[in-house]
């Protein structure tokens, strides 16, 4: 299983040059702005969820061994999630060890200590190696493997989250997506309103809608009641 030290995103475009606080192409060496760098990154992101879906074909028809396939899929998911934070937080260059840590935090849960709020029922890729030895079906796992692509959500919300906090946003609120079906618990969470960002149920956290999760959050300051409430 994959170390939850020292976490990097491990673009192969491009690189944070921490000398001169830029962006650089891994090719070039030139500078590169960061609109370019942030779409990159998005595009890896969908890539890489891709890619730990395929995971499941390659289990199912022999090319990897359950523990080839269990450190493949902790790779693709860490970089999911250290890609989803990146956009969240709005670069690498605001990336500090605290905020790496809020993602060790988050890796931990989908590697070995997930605990579903609603259910109570654990997840992790140990159990579901445990239930691969019990025997999934190709499509069920693919299925599995999707749902741990699109869980990287919670980074993206948590450092957005812990950006606007450093911004001196001081509230937040749930916005519901673009969807004709919400879940009890979404419909219930933006009908709070404003809350302090403490209160605040990110998206795919504590609803049944869980990785599928639409929602958005707004951000403000009470300091600043002019200022634009800040949205994905």
């Amino acid at each position: 299983m994959q170390t939850l030290t020292q976490l990097r995103l491990d673009h192969p475009d491009y690189y944070y040059d921490r000398k001169t606080n830029r962006y650089k192409y891994k090719d070039t060496n030139r500078f590169a702005p960061k609109q370019a760098i942030l779409a990159l990154t998005e595009k890896y992101r969908h890539r890489s969820q891709a890619d730990l879906i395929k995971l499941a074909h390659q289990y199912h028809s022999g090319q990897l061994s359950l523990e080839q396939f269990q450190r493949l899929a902790a790779s693709n998911i860490k970089q999911i999630h250290l890609a989803e934070a990146i956009l969240g937080a709005g670069g690498v260059e605001v990336m500090t060890p605290a905020r790496f840590l809020i993602v060790a935090r988050q890796l931990k849960r989908q590697y070995y200590t997930g605990i579903d709020t609603l259910t109570g029922d654990r997840f992790g890729l140990k159990h579901l190696a445990a239930d691969i030895g019990e025997g999934i079906s190709e499509a069920q796992l693919a299925n599995r493997l999707r749902m741990y692509g699109d869980a990287a959500k919670v980074s993206f919300w948590s450092l957005k989250t812990d950006v606007a906090r450093s911004q001196d946003n001081t509230e937040a609120r749930r916005v519901l997506g673009k969807t004709h079906q919400h879940c009890e618990q979404c419909l219930r969470y933006a009908a709070l309103g404003w809350v302090s960002i403490e209160q605040l149920i990110l998206p795919t956290q504590q609803c049944e809608c869980r990785s599928q999760c639409k929602c958005t959050v707004e951000f403000r300051s009470l300091h600043t009641p002019n200022k634009k409430p800040q949205r994905k």
